[in-house]
C-alpha cells in the first residue's frame, strides 16, 4: 500500500499540487475541502482519468497533525492486493435516506467486501436512516465507517465531490475488497450530560418539538442563555444525549432550527418516548476522548497502520478552538507520528460503537479508521 498527501495551491501561478502528484495509476483519490475545489478536481481528472475520486465539503481539513481552513487536501492511495469500487446514489428527500443506504449497499455487497467507507451530504440526508439502510442490507457485515459533509457553522450548503462534479443530495460509498486489507475503527466522544433527563413527548423524524410536553426550543433557549442568540451554531456546544430502554445512548447535534414551527432539526431520527438530556464538555474531556478512540485501535492490533482517516465533529472544534490540534496530537502520541493522516470536521461520524460491533451514526465524536495492507492473506 502506498499513500501520498497533497495540498492544492490555488493562489499560485499556475495553481498546482504540493508536493507534486505521483506518476502512474492510482486506486483511490480522497479529497476534503472547505474551498472551491473545481480547478483541483479538473486537474485530477486529467492526471488520473480512470481513478475513483470521492470527497466532501468540511468544517476544516485534517492533514497530519494540523487543521486547515479554506484548503483542499488530497490523499492518493495505491494498493497491491485490494480492489476498490465507488458508487454514488442520489437521495430524494430525507424520507429516501434509508433506501439510499440500501441501494449503495446492494451495489457494493460482495463476498470479499472488507470495508465500506461512506460519505453523505449533511443537511439533506437523515444520517441515522442512511446507516440503518446500510446495516440492514449488509447484515451481519458491520465494517462500515465514514462521515457527513459539513459547512462550517453556517449550516447552508454541503457538497459531495466526484469526477462528475459536486452534489448536494447524495451518498457516496467506497467498497474495499480482498483478503489482504486490515481495517480498524475507533470512536469516542468525551461529553457529559447535565440537567434533567426529559421524555421526548413530540417528535417527527429528525424534528424535535416537545420534551415533557414543553416546547423543546424554549427549553434549549433557556439553558443556553446568551448562546441562544447564536442558534443553530451554538447548539454544537450543547448536544442531546438520546437514550431508550433497549438501545445504546446516542449523541445528537442540532443542525438547524425551524423558527416557524418552533422545533429543533437534527441529522438523525429523534424517537418519541425516548429520553433526552443536554450535554456539555471541556477541552480536557475531549482530549481524553481522543486518546480513548486511539486506544481502541491499539487494542484491536499492534500492527502500525499505513494510513489513518480521522473524522471529528465540528462541535468538538467549536469547544476546543485554538487547542484543536491537541486531539490530533493524541493520535500521534498513541499510534505514531509517522502514519499518514487525513480527514475533516463533520456534521456526523459513521463508525461501529466504540470501534467494534454494529455501525451507528454519531455526533460529537472523534472517529478513526486505519488501513493496513498485508502481503500475506489475512484470512488464509
Amino acid at each position: 500500500m502506498q499513500v501520498s498527501q497533497h495540498l492544492w495551491c490555488a493562489d499560485s501561478v499556475p495553481p498546482h499540487w504540493s508536493p507534486a502528484l505521483p506518476t502512474g495509476q492510482a486506486d483511490l483519490l480522497l479529497l476534503f475541502t472547505s474551498a472551491d475545489p473545481t480547478a483541483a478536481i479538473h486537474n485530477l481528472t486529467q492526471l488520473f482519468p480512470a481513478t475513483p475520486l470521492c470527497g466532501c465539503s468540511s468544517s476544516g481539513e485534517i492533514q497530519q497533525q494540523r487543521v486547515l481552513d479554506n484548503s483542499t487536501v488530497l490523499t492518493v492511495l495505491r494498493f497491491a492486493h485490494t480492489r476498490v469500487q465507488l458508487v454514488t446514489e442520489s437521495v430524494n428527500g430525507m424520507a429516501d435516506s434509508y433506501q439510499a443506504g440500501a441501494r449503495v449497499a446492494q451495489q457494493l455487497r460482495q463476498d470479499d467486501l472488507r470495508h465500506l467507507l461512506v460519505f453523505a451530504n449533511g443537511i439533506s440526508v437523515n444520517g441515522s436512516q442512511l446507516v440503518a439502510g446500510l446495516n440492514q442490507t449488509l447484515a451481519p457485515f458491520s465494517r462500515i465507517s465514514g462521515g457527513i459533509a459539513a459547512d462550517g457553522e453556517r449550516f447552508r450548503h454541503t457538497w459531495l465531490y466526484t469526477v462528475d462534479g459536486r452534489f448536494s443530495h447524495h451518498v457516496c460509498g467506497i467498497g474495499f475488497y480482498g483478503q489482504h486489507l486490515q481495517v480498524r475503527c475507533g470512536s469516542y466522544g468525551g461529553w457529559d450530560p447535565f440537567g434533567p433527563r426529559r421524555r421526548i413527548t413530540r417528535a417527527q423524524g429528525n424534528r424535535l418539538y416537545e420534551l415533557d410536553g414543553i416546547c423543546a426550543l424554549d427549553l434549549y433557549e433557556k439553558y443556553l442563555g446568551d448562546y441562544a442568540q447564536q442558534l443553530p451554531a451554538s447548539g454544537l456546544r450543547f448536544p442531546l444525549l438520546i437514550s431508550g430502554d433497549d438501545n445504546d445512548p446516542v449523541v445528537c447535534s442540532v443542525l438547524g432550527i425551524d423558527w416557524q414551527e418552533r422545533c429543533l432539526l437534527f441529522g438523525a431520527d429523534i424517537p418519541e418516548q425516548h429520553y433526552a438530556q443536554l450535554m456539555r464538555a471541556n477541552v480536557d474531556r475531549l482530549i481524553d476522548g481522543a486518546h480513548t478512540a486511539c486506544e481502541q485501535i491499539s487494542q484491536q492490533s499492534q500492527d502500525v497502520p499505513e494510513f489513518a482517516l480521522l473524522i471529528s465533529c465540528v462541535g468538538r472544534r467549536a469547544i476546543m478552538q485554538q487547542l484543536i490540534d491537541e486531539e490530533l496530537e493524541a493520535f500521534s502520541e498513541t499510534l505514531g507520528a509517522s502514519i499518514p493522516v487525513s480527514g475533516f470536521y463533520s456534521y456526523g461520524e459513521i463508525a461501529p460503537n466504540c470501534g467494534v460491533g454494529k455501525c451507528s451514526l454519531h455526533n460529537q465524536t472523534l472517529t478513526i479508521t486505519t488501513f493496513t495492507e498485508h502481503t500475506a492473506c489475512i484470512d488464509c
